[in-house]
């Protein structure tokens, strides 16, 4: 355990807890992405064993106790030695998304298609991950979107449950506010009660709404760094048939970029649609922001948070947390946080001179 006096960290798995542990790494990276913890345990009378898909808690009490751990996962990679243990743990979506997951066919004959997202998680998570008595992902929580993204039309053989449901979800994103040049994005998270970590769908928040914190040099902020990426003028994408859609921005005051939109798309028509979704997302989400932290450890993923940071007028603004990641030893804790910019991942960018 720590010997700092102002963290006092504390793991455990199962219902056992353990004081020998190293460094613990945790990262949440956002985009519903699956979070994980790695962290070296020091026991050499530990059983290793016998913590394969254990549950594993980490609180990390930075000032205070915690009512809800940092992180809530299931072990399911060890590399033991003569010396250690170390461990690889994930939150609970790892059993339906991965390479140890459980795989499902969905055909013409038996399929989800009178479900939303929503409502097809939950059927899963009953069916194949909450068995045996044991709540491996919170179902109290999970809410429908609005309107619902649904499965209809959805098939396919031997396919992870979780990749299913965040495709579906990725075109449910909410153009109401298109006419301001505004998309919000809808993303599947875990927030955890203190008793079990449940699954949630969550909308973007506007960057307009209030922040939950503030950053500045003396009040927050130990590093910082800040990168603007030019926005696409030009977006393809492709059919399931083979033709190309294309999508050109009349403003193109940062040259020509263009963008490739991953996947493919019934018809034209909605190839084209994609391609302008995509060129519009980026148009207001063009700085990418590095900021390690001393505050603010338990803040949530898409959180607004606002910087304060004199030289940098375009960085003195609301921003969004689109990740975060948590350094933990005996000398101290370290908290870096993303903003503004989803991991490139819809797109894969090509500049043109």
């Amino acid at each position: 355990m720590s010997d700092n006096t102002y963290q006092q960290a504390r793991l455990f798995i199962g219902d056992k807890e353990y004081t020998q542990f190293g460094t613990v790494n945790i990262k949440f990276p956002g985009n519903s992405k699956i979070n994980s913890l790695n962290v070296t345990l020091n026991d050499s009378d530990a059983q290793e064993g016998k913590f394969l898909n254990r549950e594993i808690r980490f609180f990390l009490n930075y000032g205070s106790e915690d009512s809800v751990p940092m992180f809530r996962g299931f072990i399911r990679q060890l590399k033991p030695s003569d010396k250690d243990i170390k461990i690889t743990a994930y939150d609970g979506r790892t059993y339906i998304q991965g390479k140890e997951s459980q795989t499902i066919t969905i055909t013409e004959e038996e399929n989800y298609d009178g479900f939303t997202v929503a409502q097809y998680l939950s059927a899963i998570i009953q069916d194949k991950v909450n068995i045996d008595g044991i709540t491996r992902i919170g179902l109290d929580a999970l809410n429908d979107i609005s309107p619902p993204a649904i499965m209809k039309g959805v098939r396919g053989k031997n396919q992870a449950p979780y990749s299913l449901a965040t495709k579906q979800l990725k075109k449910s994103d909410d153009t109401d506010n298109i006419n301001d040049g505004v998309i919000y994005r809808h993303d599947i998270d875990m927030i955890d009660d203190g008793n079990v970590s449940n699954i949630v769908l969550v909308k973007e928040k506007s960057l307009d709404s209030t922040p939950s914190i503030t950053f500045a040099y003396l009040d927050g902020i130990q590093k910082y760094s800040h990168k603007v990426r030019a926005t696409p003028s030009y977006v393809t994408a492709d059919t399931t048939d083979g033709k190309a859609a294309f999508y050109k921005d009349g403003n193109i005051p940062q040259g020509l970029v263009g963008a490739k939109v991953k996947g493919k798309f019934e018809d034209t028509a909605s190839a084209t649609e994609a391609a302008f979704f995509e060129v519009l997302s980026n148009e207001k989400n063009t700085t990418e922001i590095s900021l390690s932290v001393t505050k603010g450890f338990d803040i949530s993923l898409g959180s607004i948070v606002r910087i304060v940071v004199p030289e940098d007028e375009l960085a003195t603004n609301n921003h969004r947390v689109i990740s975060k990641s948590i350094s933990y030893n005996d000398k101290g804790t370290i908290c870096k946080l993303g903003l503004n910019r989803q991991p490139t991942e819809i797109s894969d960018y090509i500049s043109s001179s």
